[in-house]
């Protein structure tokens, strides 16, 4: 493992962003070592990178606003077949980038949610709108009709992050209702980043939580 690498495991696992940010805006190659984390699907340690390059990419906004528009170009290449592997957690990556600065990268919402088309991204996509929705609900209004469906999803993991996101859009959500009561009895459990760290959930708590969110908006 080369020694760079080496210093964004540690950085990474230690929490340390303030120092991730100041050693990526004095060297760029950092970022190659976070978005080869974003092709796992699974695990704590790409959620980490991607808040780490949600911390990133804030700051270089302020400088450099077009670079982090490069970066999301890089992020949505990674999703395309034609860049020969697929990033699992680009999705994600690209909803954490848009959450910190959403009036200047709101362009990018509907370009994630054209990726529907495939299975893989679903979950993603569900995690952005909510992440996204979190801060500016009528940014991701359009796509609530897409949150419904995506509760009956076969794939427990996108219907938990869709329950999620639809309580974090709040109550312009509440015609998701019926859709977040069927999930009630659904006991399958997933991984939820919270907090910088990993929790594993009940589909029905965070459906449970979503309607109290929707209904009495906290």
């Amino acid at each position: 493992m080369s020694i760079l690498r080496e210093e964004v495991n540690t950085l990474l696992k230690e929490l340390r962003y303030s120092e991730l940010v100041a050693r990526a805006l004095e060297n760029p190659g950092i970022m190659r070592y976070l978005f080869r984390l974003l092709y796992h699907p699974y695990g704590l340690e790409r959620w980490r990178a991607i808040e780490g390059l949600g911390c990133i990419t804030e700051a270089m906004q302020q400088e450099n606003p077009e670079a982090v528009r490069e970066v999301i170009r890089r992020l949505l290449w990674s999703m395309n077949d034609e860049s020969g592997t697929t990033s699992w957690s680009a999705p994600e990556a690209i909803g954490e980038i848009v959450y910190r600065k959403p009036e200047e990268l709101q362009e990018f919402i509907p370009i994630v949610v054209n990726a529907s088309e495939e299975e893989i991204f679903h979950r993603g996509i569900a995690w952005t709108l909510g992440r996204v929705g979190s801060k500016r609900p009528e940014l991701v209004q359009e796509f609530i009709p897409l949150l419904r469906q995506f509760l009956s999803h076969p794939k427990p993991e996108v219907r938990g992050h869709a329950a999620r996101s639809l309580g974090q859009i709040g109550c312009s959500a509440r015609e998701t209702l019926p859709g977040l009561q069927a999930l009630l009895q659904d006991y399958q459990e997933i991984e939820v980043y919270e907090v910088s760290d990993m929790v594993y959930v009940q589909v029905k708590d965070l459906a449970e939580r979503a309607m109290q969110r929707i209904l009495y908006n906290n």
